[in-house]
């Protein structure tokens, strides 16, 4: 957990509560070893500009917290899936409904004769190899 698996294959996920452009928010990625990261990320830029300032503060104990993520591999077919489970407590709510969230969702793909070279994919493109652009986020309204 909290290794830097975005350097390999993984999925991962920037979620914000409001709808704003986020200066700070989640970053939860899963690799198709069921390897996670979970951290909150501090990005006052909003783009991860070269030299301002950027951190983030790592999730110790993201099974107590009450993440959840089960990964299965279909070798045969080349692909993986995974189902994640995110606690909203984590952002100060327990009931979604009507509320608005700025999120995205990208992909790192890599292989044994790629590495370490990517191919990056991303629900709501950024325009470059940087995923922490969050005014590319997409805008999501819980019903």
């Amino acid at each position: 957990t909290n290794d830097d698996i975005w350097a390999y294959e993984a999925m991962e996920a920037f979620i914000a509560k409001g709808s704003d452009d986020p200066q700070t928010y989640l970053e939860y990625e899963v690799g198709p070893n069921n390897v996670t990261f979970n951290a909150f990320i501090y990005n006052p830029s909003r783009v991860r500009r070269e030299g301002a300032p950027m951190d983030q503060a790592f999730i110790s104990d993201p099974l107590g917290d009450g993440f959840k993520a089960v990964t299965w591999l279909n070798k045969l077919a080349g692909t993986w899936t995974t189902e994640s489970q995110i606690p909203l407590a984590l952002f100060n709510g327990e009931d979604s409904t009507g509320s608005v969230w700025r999120m995205n969702f990208f992909r790192t793909i890599t292989s044994a004769s790629e590495f370490p070279e990517q191919k990056l994919c991303g629900w709501r493109n950024t325009g470059e190899a940087n995923f922490h652009v969050t005014p590319a986020f997409g805008t999501i309204k819980f019903v």
